[in-house]
């Protein structure tokens, strides 16, 4: 069975919906970064990092939440990882353009005390959400009719901006995609 590392409050919740949409039965093993469980011994020699999430299965051991859900998808559901070469470049580009540009602003929006960095941060978003607002007008999914591995990877980093509390209702087509994932079982 698979050992999943790290709370869904984590970056380990991409991992946590792609397996629940999945179906794939797995463990999730919580680790309180507030005590330190990251950075025990037992926990280093899993990733030396000491970042969740980690993944175990059998002795197959990953971390990093895209290299995780890269490895699930093409395990056991490769059809989320689009019908073609492009489609699947696709799906990289956006996912890396979530966590790379998307993700640093809101874990600021999420940690930072100081007002000078929240709106900052705020600010470096805007167009982030207009780039994501634009792409999704007129389709279901990231890349079109067909749910992907982008939706899960996308989707939990816009996710975030809920519990910020920062305000997107001006982008209209995340809006809507928002709510269609939302649809989905493994969302709920």
């Amino acid at each position: 069975m698979i050992k999943l590392y790290g709370s869904k409050m984590t970056s380990a919740f991409r991992c946590h919906l792609l397996l629940k949409e999945m179906g794939v039965p797995f463990e999730e093993v919580p680790i309180d970064l507030s005590k330190g469980e990251h950075k025990s011994e037992a926990f280093l020699k899993l990733n030396p990092n000491g970042k969740v999430p980690c993944m175990v299965e059998g002795d197959f051991i990953l971390w990093e939440s895209m290299a995780i859900n890269r490895y699930l998808t093409h395990k056991y559901q490769p059809a989320l990882l689009g019908n073609s070469p492009e489609q699947a470049a696709l799906i990289d580009q956006w996912s890396y353009w979530a966590i790379l540009s998307v993700q640093p602003h809101l874990f600021n929006l999420f940690l930072s005390k100081e007002a000078a960095i929240i709106e900052q941060s705020k600010a470096a978003l805007s167009p982030m959400h207009q780039i994501l607002d634009n792409h999704l007008a007129g389709k279901t999914y990231m890349l079109g009719d067909n749910f992907t591995l982008a939706d899960i990877n996308v989707g939990s980093v816009i996710l975030v901006n809920m519990l910020v509390k920062n305000d997107i209702s001006a982008f209209s087509n995340i809006g809507q995609w928002v709510q269609t994932l939302f649809a989905r079982p493994s969302f709920q």
